[in-house]
């Protein structure tokens, strides 16, 4: 399974840039759709209050940290990601490794003399990159885009790799809505303003900045009337956010201990949990929950002996639900206790995922045949 940091409402990839580029290569080797985020601070903030875009980063396939204050959220939680990765960062490198390996690259967005300064600027600095296609449609709401001569060229052109830069969160949904039609393409990422730092029409913040941070301020400086509110809400919003999800976790009480009890029932199994569900804990509750996917079993979590839960464990929890449809199965959660609870709603874990109300006789009744007894068949691990 992935390692993640459960932030509010979103699971981060706890990947450094290397490791996030050697996770794009195997998604390329496995010739089938992928889409990847960058996430920063507005992109979260978006999604506690867009349930669609919510749903598109807890089932992407890869969700990076893009910006430093991800980092530092994650620092809070215990479960500190290495570095950020952000999109202008990832892209010219991947572009080199496309190169070199002879993938093939389709950019989409930006306006037009953007568009083709990014092309000359990746094609300058990555010779022998294949480009296969460039393109950008009016910009216009995400409703009254023109899509279907745009898919038909992207499937005319067959690229490896569709770099989207529609801005987000209109270039995650526009991906997520046509995902069938570019069942295809190996791997497709919002990429934001991306193509204008690569065109030079948008300027970096100095490297000393952005190691320490402090990039989101020279923004800030460079287009005050444009980006103050944005931050002011962003700072206000998923700072408050993050600020209640931090104290709930301080609230749980861990025991420094942690125990799995597996009940293999004819038509699901039930993972019972006691203790402390951390990083440490992790692979042995992962791997149980990845033995009764492989089994086809759904999975029913009795969470009323959990005392405490860590970064890593929200992360694998916002994952779970992914992991499950994959494998055609189903997750009910039942039984946390008071404080476990409040730490779930504050990290939106309850929203259209799990079923905080249902007792495990009645999650057990609905997944077993009401006319037969189960077989139980239980293990403690």
């Amino acid at each position: 399974m992935r390692n993640l940091v459960g932030l509010p409402g979103t699971p981060i990839d706890n990947l450094n840039m290397e490791q996030v580029l050697t996770r794009l290569e195997q998604f390329i080797s496995e010739r089938r759709f992928h889409q990847v985020a960058t996430a920063n601070t507005d992109f979260i903030t978006n999604a506690l209050s867009d349930p669609e875009l919510s749903r598109i980063l807890q089932t992407a396939d890869l969700v990076t940290p893009d910006g430093m204050p991800v980092v530092w959220a994650s620092r809070l939680l215990g479960a500190p990601l290495p570095e950020r990765v952000t999109g202008a960062d990832l892209v010219p490198l991947l572009a080199r490794r496309a190169a070199l390996h002879g993938w093939r690259l389709y950019l989409l967005g930006a306006r037009p003399e953007v568009a083709r300064q990014a092309r000359l600027r990746l094609e300058a600095n990555s010779p022998g990159i294949q480009i296969v296609g460039c393109q950008s449609p009016p910009i216009v709401p995400l409703e009254e885009i023109d899509s279907e001569p745009v898919l038909a060229d992207i499937a005319r052109a067959r690229p490896d790799i569709l770099l989207v830069a529609f801005g987000s969160p209109k270039q995650e949904k526009w991906i997520a809505r046509n995902r069938e039609r570019l069942s295809h393409v190996s791997v497709c990422m919002g990429v934001g303003g991306t193509f204008d730092f690569l065109a030079s029409e948008e300027r970096r913040a100095p490297v000393w900045m952005q190691r320490r941070g402090l990039e989101w301020l020279f923004r800030l400086m460079q287009d005050p009337m444009r980006l103050w509110r944005r931050y002011t809400r962003d700072f206000r919003q998923f700072g408050s956010t993050l600020f209640l999800q931090a104290s709930a976790m301080r609230r749980c009480r861990p025991t420094g201990q942690f125990e799995l009890m597996t009940d293999r029932l004819t038509h699901c199994t039930v993972l019972t949990l006691h203790g402390d569900l951390n990083a440490a804990s992790l692979p042995r509750f992962e791997a149980a929950a990845e033995a009764a996917f492989a089994a086809g079993s759904s999975l029913i979590l009795d969470l009323h002996a959990l005392a405490s839960l860590d970064g890593a464990a929200l992360g694998a929890l916002l994952n779970l639900p992914k992991r499950a449809n994959h494998k055609r199965c189903s997750i009910t959660l039942v039984a946390p206790p008071p404080r476990t609870a409040s730490l779930m709603r504050r990290t939106r874990l309850f929203d259209s995922l799990y079923s905080p109300d249902i007792s495990l006789a009645a999650a057990i009744s609905a997944q077993e045949n009401t006319h037969q007894s189960p077989t139980w068949n239980r293990t403690v691990e």
